[in-house]
């Protein structure tokens, strides 16, 4: 696949996503005016050992590589608009009454509004796809800990196991995808 095809591919899965959300939009307004419907997204493509992520929301996509966890994208949420900002501090976020606000969403605008992150892939790179659910209630570094000491598949069973523990207070999923030399 080249960087055309490549380019074409984030094109396609963007009209998807693009369709997806007119369909929900209407859906909502369909109910009454003040009526959302809508959905946190993050999507992981590859292609020629570089990666491509779309995402709206707080859904986030991981990078493990070499024993180091990094976040490939930013929320989409109002807490995080002060955090960046410098208003509020990282210690105020956790028990701020907005924390859960999200600024960007599949269906709750009439224009979808997707950030683009890329990048180079390496074998045995780690991706890690997961909602709010996983990571409000994980730190990074235990999630870095988890997928540094086992297999993907007991990683996986591992991190929804400790969610649970903790009382999964929001929907949790996550896919773990490991990246091999051609």
């Amino acid at each position: 696949v080249g960087i055309r095809q490549g380019e074409n591919f984030i094109a396609s899965v963007r009209t998807a996503l693009s369709e997806a959300n007119a369909e929900l939009y209407r859906r909502g307004a369909a109910l009454s005016a003040k009526t959302t419907m809508g959905a946190t997204v993050v999507v992981l493509g590859a292609f020629d050992m570089r990666f491509f992520c779309l995402w709206a929301g707080d859904s986030r996509l991981y990078r493990f590589r070499k024993g180091k966890l990094s976040r490939i994208t930013r929320d989409h949420r109002y807490i995080q608009d002060l955090l960046d900002s410098g208003i509020l501090q990282e210690s105020e976020a956790e028990h701020h009454p907005r924390r859960s606000v999200i600024t960007r969403a599949v269906g709750i605008d009439a224009e979808l509004k997707l950030d683009l992150s890329e990048g180079e892939i390496e074998d045995g790179d780690v991706f890690l796809l997961s909602t709010d659910g996983v990571t409000g209630v994980c730190k990074d570094d235990e999630l870095a800990e988890i997928l540094g000491s086992t297999s993907l598949d007991d990683a996986a069973d591992k991190i929804v196991a400790l969610c649970l523990e903790r009382g999964a207070p929001d929907n949790l999923s996550l896919i773990l995808v490991r990246s091999a030399a051609r």
